[in-house]
């Protein structure tokens, strides 16, 4: 592997959201070796939370999977993969689409009103998308997920399906399988490798979101980006044996 290669399996690719229900329909990259807290700045200036009292939770789909509770601890020391969502929260923030306090419903008038407040701040004290650098941060990651999906191009574009491989994911024992897709996937960006796998370590039978990509058996099937995935002439596990 060299260095490109070893830069980008460094790096996570999540959604950031303050909603479950409305993640950003990009995805953001950040690097497994930032602490937590230099994260909590980076989305200060995203979503408009403040840092000092921002509550970060990883979740896969709609199951909590960690809080990132230690400031100093790195990105890379919690069970955070590749397509997960960063819900940021902040007691302290009074979202801007709560519309009942105590019984009160809000006047379609009165929520116009409450927006444009909450737009004057975010310009006043320069967050979100009135930061002078949010713009500059957007361009580099735009940048940096332009090389990555250039350099899985490449990877897949050496893979073959039928080929053996061994998949190694962070936190996780080597697993060896089948390469059965390589491409892209519906509502996911970058390109991605579909793998039958040995054993019933898999996700899926070989779907996503309705779409059938490649055909096997339910909780064999998963897909992985191109850097987890080796090819080699490995054996096929036998369950028998």
């Amino acid at each position: 592997m060299n260095n490109q290669e070893n830069q980008l399996s460094d790096m996570l690719e999540v959604y950031i959201c303050t909603k479950l229900s409305e993640p950003e329909i990009n995805t953001r990259r950040y690097r497994k070796g930032m602490t937590v807290n230099d994260l909590k700045n980076k989305l200060e200036m995203i979503t408009g939370r403040s840092a000092s009292t921002m509550i970060l939770s990883a979740y896969d789909k709609d199951k909590l999977v960690a809080k990132l509770d230690d400031d100093d601890s790195q990105l890379g020391s919690y069970p955070v993969e590749n397509g997960m969502f960063l819900l940021v929260d902040d007691p302290a923030y009074e979202t801007s689409d709560q519309d009942a306090i105590d019984g009160y419903k809000m006047t379609e008038e009165e929520y116009n009103a409450k927006q444009e407040t909450l737009k004057s701040f975010l310009k006043n004290n320069k967050l979100g998308k009135y930061n002078p650098e949010y713009l500059k941060q957007r361009e580099q990651e735009n940048l940096e997920k332009e090389q990555q999906e250039n350099m899985e191009k490449e990877q897949i574009d050496k893979m073959e399906v039928g080929q053996r491989c061994c998949i190694r994911l962070p936190n996780k024992p080597a697993q060896y399988g089948t390469v059965m897709y390589k491409g892209r996937l519906d509502e996911k960006s970058g390109y991605w490798v579909g793998v039958k796998y040995d054993e019933p370590y898999g996700k899926h039978n070989g779907s996503l979101n309705g779409k059938q990509y490649f055909e096997t058996l339910p909780k064999y099937g998963s897909f992985v980006t191109p850097s987890a995935v080796e090819i080699g002439d490995f054996p096929i596990l036998d369950d028998e044996l």
